[in-house]
Order: structure tokens, then C-alpha cells, then sequence
């Protein structure tokens, strides 16, 4: 009998110290506290939004106020979401019903609508919640190109726009006379005739723009306008120099280009207070005059604010007195301990190419340039870009920035950009012809 009593008396002891299991930590809890989407490095868009929370009495709403990147892929993903407590099941209707077991699990968010349920641990309460995910489906990055109406019929001339006071203002020359068009939208156009004032066998693409004024030179006379249509000679000293020719706008003034009349050397000058200033204190230049090489007609300039907000003017290509295509990009810049200096951006890409009859703007944070004609006589009809300033040039992707098909490569064309972010593209020539058409571009994200 002993024996058969001590073996129940040792289960009974075993049992007697095991510890009793505690009751489990339940709530009602149904809320959603954060929403997201794991790190894909193959779908970067994916960690970019925002999720907004809404809860109402017994459902709610996930959404991102601004869309996904263009191409974010959402049919194979890993949602990161957290709650207020710990819930007893939680489901996603995708719209087939899918039981999430491990909260690492990849689902297909590309199905609409999307809801997710979630039922508390003590399973008294539930709740729903719809997400709206949206991806844009047009390409930010993509630019759109239209053909508008013509100005007047195609003849040989030469144009200038400029945008001023929300209409874009063209000057066109055919040899005999000047006259000036306007429009709003480069839809419409209207004559406005003949600019007084303005000489008539005027260079039209010599005009430029400093502010709301409109400068041009002309047999060492100097003409302006703040009203395209009427212009006036003004009164300036220009001492022991002759100008050549406008070149661009800087630090809110008319830059040109002069000549020693002693020297017959050709320096940079600028109309301040009524006196052209010969700028011979610009570093960069050999006791004060440009070099040999320098463009003094069919030339592109830009002013421009640098990165770092500094002004800074772009000069590339064009012809020398002598009518020689260069193959330089000068870059003019400011400091305020250093002051003026110039610099040729062309010798870190001297594969570039000696172009004439080029446009520059600056859009979405990098220069753009636009046409022209090398010594080869080859037109160019794609469009350059510069992340950097003016010192590298590159073609861009051409599935998002291309010009239409019935587009014709040219030189001598105007570009101006509107208060909109519209890029319109006007006129040019080629060897054969000139062109009187009409282009409007815009990059998509500029528009949303």
C-alpha cells in the first residue's frame, strides 16, 4: 500500500506549484494609430505620403492628402500600422477579405475600394476603416507640348518676344520693317503695328529686356521703352567708346558691349545714371578687354539668381567681330569681397559644340536651351538642359521632354516664359526658310 500512495502524493505536489496562469490584458480598443507603408527600395514612393486618421463613432477614413509618386507600384506591399491596443483580428477587404497574421504581411493595395477591419481583444467592438491611396497617374516629370496658331504667315525675318505685364510682346523685322504683335496666350495674336521710335531696319534680336524696359543700340545710339510700342532715344554719355552691341541684363542693369576707340579693344561696359561705364575692374579679363573669342552678335544670354540666390548672367556662343562661331559660355558672377569675374565655363565641356542662334531660360530650378546651328550646319532641334549652372550641358529623357514630331530643328527661334510656367517657343529659321509657328510647353508638376 505505501508504495502505491506516494506516487499520487508526488503528482499532486507537482501540480501544486505550478504557478496559476494570469488572466489576459483585454480593451475595447478599435483605433488606428498610425498608418504607413514598409521601406521599399524598389518602390521608393511608397514612404513619401502622409496618412491622415480620421475616426468617427464606429468607423473611419485613412487617406494620404497628396497622391504617390507617379509609378508607385501598390499591388504588392507591406503596410506598417500600429493600433491603441493590441486587437483580438484585424482584416483587410482588398476587396477579397485577407486575414492579417503577422503584421509583415505583403498585400495588394491596388484594388479599390480598400477597408480594414478591426475587432477589438475583448471582442466587444468593431470597426471599419476605408483607405484611399492615391498615386498620380500623369508623369510629374513629363513635359506637354502643343502647336498654337501663327502670329502672321511665314516669311523670312527676324523675332525677339518678351513677356511683360502678362502678354507676350514680339518684335519681328523682315528686312523693310518692324512691327509688333501681341498676345496673352500665344493663341491670339494682334497687331499693334509699328513701333515708334525704333529704328527701322532694327535688330530686332539684339533688344534686350532689363525689368519692365526694353533696351536697344544702334549706330552708338541708345533707344528704350517701357510701352513696346512707342520708344524713345536717350541721352547718354558714352566717353572714349563706341557700343557695339546689348548683352545682357545684370545686378538690375543693361550690359554691352563696348569699344576703345583708342585701342579699338573690346571691353565690357553698362548703362548706369545716364553714362555708359567701361567695367575694366572684372576679373577674368586681360587688363580689362574681352578676349578675341568673345561673341559679340547671334549669341545667348541669361540672367539668372545661382543657387545660393547670387546673380549671375550666362553669354554662349555666337560670332565674333569677325563673324567667327565660338564655342563659349562665359559665366559673369558677383561677390561682394571678390566683386566682378568671369569666367569660360566651356573648358570643363569643350566637346559642346560652337553654336549660333541659340535661346536660354531658366525653368524649374535649371537652364534650358533651345535650338541653334553648329559649324557643321547641322540645326538643332533637341532641347539642352544645366543642373549646374551653365557649366554642363546634357540632352534630357526624351520619354519626358520632346517636342512634338511635326516640330522642324532651327535656329534663331525666341523662348519667353509666362507668369503660368508656360514656355513658349516662336519663330526661327533653318537654311531653307523661316517659321512662323507657335509652342507651348509646361512641365506637369508646375501645373498641379
Amino acid at each position: 500500500m505505501r508504495n502505491y500512495l506516494y506516487i499520487p502524493l508526488l503528482v499532486l505536489l507537482l501540480v501544486g506549484c505550478q504557478e496559476k496562469p494570469e488572466a489576459l490584458n483585454t480593451s475595447s480598443e478599435t483605433k488606428v494609430n498610425t498608418f504607413s507603408f514598409y521601406k521599399d527600395t524598389a518602390n521608393l514612393g511608397l514612404t513619401e505620403a502622409i496618412y491622415t486618421i480620421e475616426h468617427l463613432s464606429d468607423t473611419g477614413r485613412i487617406y494620404s492628402k497628396d497622391s504617390l509618386r507617379f509609378g508607385t507600384r501598390l499591388d504588392s506591399v507591406v503596410p506598417n500600422i500600429t493600433y491603441k491596443a493590441i486587437p483580438a483580428a484585424v482584416k483587410y477587404i482588398l476587396p477579397d477579405t485577407v486575414v492579417v497574421s503577422t503584421g509583415l504581411d505583403t498585400l495588394d493595395f491596388s484594388k479599390a475600394p480598400i477597408y480594414l477591419y478591426v475587432q477589438s481583444s475583448d471582442l466587444t467592438q468593431e470597426r471599419w476603416y476605408r483607405i484611399d491611396i492615391a498615386v498620380h497617374t500623369v508623369d510629374p516629370e513629363l513635359y506637354v507640348w502643343k502647336q498654337l496658331s501663327a502670329p502672321f504667315p511665314p516669311q523670312h525675318c527676324d523675332m525677339k518676344a518678351f513677356y511683360i505685364d502678362g502678354e507676350i510682346e514680339l518684335f519681328v523685322n523682315n528686312g523693310f520693317s518692324t512691327q509688333l504683335y501681341s498676345s496673352k496666350a500665344g493663341i491670339v495674336w494682334e497687331s499693334q503695328g509699328a513701333p515708334i521710335g525704333l529704328p527701322t531696319f532694327c535688330s530686332v534680336r539684339d533688344i534686350l529686356q532689363c525689368n519692365d524696359t526694353l533696351y536697344y543700340t544702334e549706330g552708338n545710339k541708345i533707344y528704350k521703352s517701357t510701352d513696346p510700342s512707342n520708344w524713345e532715344m536717350m541721352d547718354v554719355s558714352i566717353g572714349g567708346f563706341s557700343v557695339v552691341n546689348m548683352l545682357v541684363a545684370y545686378h538690375d542693369m543693361p550690359w554691352c558691349i563696348l569699344q576703345d576707340s583708342a585701342t579699338s579693344g573690346l571691353c565690357l561696359g553698362r548703362l548706369h545714371n545716364g553714362t555708359i561705364e567701361s567695367m575694366t575692374n572684372v576679373s577674368g579679363l586681360s587688363e580689362g578687354f574681352l578676349p578675341k573669342d568673345f561673341p559679340v552678335s547671334d549669341f545667348a544670354a541669361l540672367s539668372f539668381a545661382s543657387s545660393s540666390e547670387r546673380p549671375r548672367a550666362m553669354i554662349v556662343g555666337g560670332r565674333t567681330q569677325e563673324g567667327i562661331p565660338v564655342n563659349t559660355r562665359w559665366n559673369i558672377e558677383y561677390e561682394r569681397t571678390a566683386g566682378y569675374r568671369m569666367l569660360d565655363f566651356s573648358i570643363e565641356q569643350p566637346s559642346f559644340a560652337s553654336l549660333t542662334g541659340m535661346s536660354i531660360i531658366q525653368y524649374d530650378q535649371h537652364l534650358m536651351m533651345f535650338g541653334g546651328i553648329d559649324n557643321d550646319m547641322d540645326y538643332r532641334s533637341d532641347i539642352l538642359y544645366s543642373d549646374d549652372e551653365g557649366m554642363h550641358w546634357y540632352a534630357p529623357d526624351s520619354m519626358q521632354n520632346r517636342l512634338p514630331d511635326n516640330y522642324t530643328s532651327r535656329q534663331r527661334q525666341t523662348v519667353v516664359v509666362d507668369d503660368q510656367n508656360n514656355i513658349y517657343i516662336i519663330g526661327g529659321q533653318d537654311n531653307t526658310q523661316s517659321y512662323s509657328d507657335v509652342y507651348r510647353g509646361y512641365k506637369n508638376e508646375l501645373k498641379w
